[in-house]
């Protein structure tokens, strides 16, 4: 048994301007988690938190190869769990060596995502629905990434680092809308409770 109850867990949101920001605040707040918000390049301490997740978003173009170097820097050195959403999710692969291209038209809305192995954050579930907003994809995964989903429109949707408790989906689970993508941040919270590191 964990040593703490879930109103102890202690999770960093990392907040990249994402429009959906408070829709994540408000779901990690109804899971009962204390709750930091601090921005890229700010300085945390991650012995303070048991989870850390990266919001959606954009990079501003004026810090953006700032940013970038510091997110690459954060996924080396981290060790607590860590969930990346959508912009989230293309940086960590950006810090691994995979490329990014932007889809037409955009995969927006509720969507049906298929999982090919059983991912940790959705164990026993084949199909998902979820809600996307994206103009960008990765087009490849380099080692240590594996991807565990798909939807029809893009290939990599959910992935989990092979060594580190790290995770990311490319959907919004966050929002929650006629969709059922809010049982991973549910899973992802509960992973940080029981986690010893």
């Amino acid at each position: 048994m964990p040593s703490k109850s879930t109103s102890e867990t202690r999770i960093l949101v990392i907040n990249n301007r994402s429009e959906s920001i408070e829709d994540l605040l408000s779901l990690l707040k109804s899971l009962n988690v204390k709750i930091e918000v601090r921005g890229p390049l700010e300085y945390f301490s991650q012995t303070n938190y048991d989870g850390l997740i990266i919001s959606g978003g954009y990079l501003p173009r004026a810090e953006y190869k700032e940013i970038l170097a510091w997110y690459c820097r954060l996924f080396e050195a981290v060790n607590i769990p860590v969930l990346a959403i959508c912009l989230g999710l293309r940086i960590l692969g950006y810090c691994n060596g995979s490329r990014v291209r932007r889809i037409r038209p955009s995969e927006l809305g509720v969507t049906k995502i298929f999982f090919f192995k059983d991912y940790p954050l959705a164990p026993g579930i084949k199909e998902l629905l979820v809600y996307e907003n994206h103009d960008y994809e990765l087009l490849d995964l380099k080692e240590p990434l594996e991807n565990y989903a798909s939807s029809e429109r893009c290939r990599i949707q959910a992935v989990k680092h092979r060594f580190k408790p790290i995770f990311a989906v490319q959907f919004h689970p966050e929002i929650s809308k006629e969709n059922n993508g809010p049982i991973i941040v549910k899973n992802f919270v509960e992973f940080c409770y029981g986690w010893k590191g």
